[in-house]
């Protein structure tokens, strides 16, 4: 084979993609773009009503830690001897509040202080308050009339005082936060009233 021959050989067999090879290749691109778009709401409001689950029992651990720990509520106010607590009134279930339970009635009043307001946006909310009382019958806000929950540390003690509707009388030795997603999906917190505070692995 000649010097001419081999060129010619050689320019033969660098064709490139036929048009079928690429009509393929672009169908399969298709394919696998148009599934990542279609999951990619679902797999993001998994991911972010997560966080939202973590951000609340966070909260809860700071008013757990605050209420524990000798701290001033306001500069130079002399208010160390108070409560901290977290409130939720579910008929404004896009936010919550870390409060000042300043007369020690384990409830969220207008005798309290409010230490920070959280904002949750972009569609996601708080789907239901539920408390379970020490004889294991839990009520919800879906179903029984519950329209407020307040979970409130007090110092020295480390357990945590649960509160359905201001009612100081019933106890309760677990509460239940469900935060949940514009599509649907839904985490839990879980406050016990040792102080153990859980987040759901699973969406429920």
């Amino acid at each position: 084979m000649n010097m001419f021959q081999y060129l010619s050989y050689k320019k033969n067999n660098n064709r490139g993609f036929s048009i079928i090879e690429i009509v393929v290749t672009t169908s399969i691109l298709v394919v696998i773009t148009m599934a990542v778009l279609v999951k990619y709401p679902s797999f993001g409001g998994n991911v972010l009503v997560r966080a939202l689950a973590y951000d609340v029992g966070l909260s809860i651990r700071q008013a757990q830690v605050f209420g524990l720990s000798v701290r001033e509520f306001g500069a130079g106010t002399g208010l160390f001897d108070v409560g901290y607590g977290v409130h939720f009134d579910i008929n404004n279930a896009t936010s919550y509040r870390i409060f000042v339970d300043i007369d020690k009635d384990k409830t969220f009043d207008a005798g309290d202080g409010t230490e920070r307001i959280f904002s949750i946006g972009q569609g996601f909310s708080i789907a239901r308050i539920c408390g379970t009382t020490v004889s294991s019958v839990e009520i919800c806000s879906d179903v029984n009339n519950v329209s407020t929950l307040d979970v409130t540390f007090i110092r020295p003690d480390p357990d945590a005082f649960i509160r359905i509707n201001g009612d100081a009388v019933t106890l309760y030795q677990s509460a239940r936060i469900v935060v949940q997603s514009p599509q649907g999906k839904e985490r839990e917190v879980t406050v016990e009233s040792t102080g153990q505070i859980s987040i759901s692995q699973t969406q429920i």
